[in-house]
């Protein structure tokens, strides 16, 4: 099998593998027990738009996931996936990531595990990266200024050496 290349010509990263079978059922016993402390309805729907982002399980912005979803399951509407995607965002099963080279905002699985990202500017994929120097360096920095972190973001948008040759 031919190795898939972005459009920039990079060589694609192997695909994340999918959620298991038993971490879907954890998440979807997660958005349950959410929706009951807070007083909200559990849906088909509601499942239906979280299931097919643990599907994908990779970055995607609001507007790309209306898309899957009309395309899954045509009888959800736009403005129930993008009140869904805050219900989701609260019930840490999705999280805001970055904000892509398009000014739209990214969201991915919530994870507890820290990284990174590269935005490729000319084929729009997303990297993940993690690097303990870069983490100490932060930590550090943010000491010697008297400061105490909460959390942070680091996005590094790029240009691809693939695309410009």
């Amino acid at each position: 099998m031919p190795k898939k290349t972005l459009p920039c010509g990079r060589p694609a990263a192997p695909a994340a593998p999918h959620a298991t079978s038993a971490r879907i059922a954890e998440w979807q016993q997660k958005l349950r027990d959410y929706l009951t402390a807070q007083g909200l309805k559990y849906s088909e729907q509601r499942w239906k738009i979280a299931e097919l982002i643990l599907s994908i399980g990779r970055h995607l912005d609001a507007q790309g996931l209306v898309d899957r979803v009309k395309k899954e399951h045509p009888g959800i509407g736009a403005a129930t996936v993008y009140r869904n995607i805050k219900v989701l965002c609260d019930a840490r099963i999705l999280k805001e990531s970055l904000t892509d080279s398009n000014g739209r905002v990214v969201y991915e699985l919530f994870d507890d595990d820290h990284h990174d990202h590269i935005v490729c500017l000319d084929c729009g994929e997303i990297f993940e990266f993690h690097n303990d120097q870069i983490e100490a360096l932060q930590n550090s920095l943010v000491r010697d200024m008297k400061f105490k972190q909460v959390k942070h973001r680091h996005v590094i948008y790029v240009n691809c050496e693939y695309a410009q040759k």
